[in-house]
């Protein structure tokens, strides 16, 4: 089921976004830490976006 996730899912969420990033740009792959995902979905993505999924 789709639904609008919540503060509590962006551990997941950037983690989604991690895996699909490096699948499609593996010249890429460890550019960024997970903790920088993190840091960036809480800081930048969830409180502007609303995120799916």
């Amino acid at each position: 089921m789709l639904r609008q996730l919540a503060l509590s899912n962006m551990g997941a969420a950037a983690q989604v976004h991690r895996t699909a990033f490096d699948q499609a740009m593996p010249w890429l792959i460890g550019l960024h830490t997970p903790e920088e995902d993190r840091w960036f979905y809480r800081e930048h993505i969830f409180p502007t976006c609303r995120v799916w999924g």
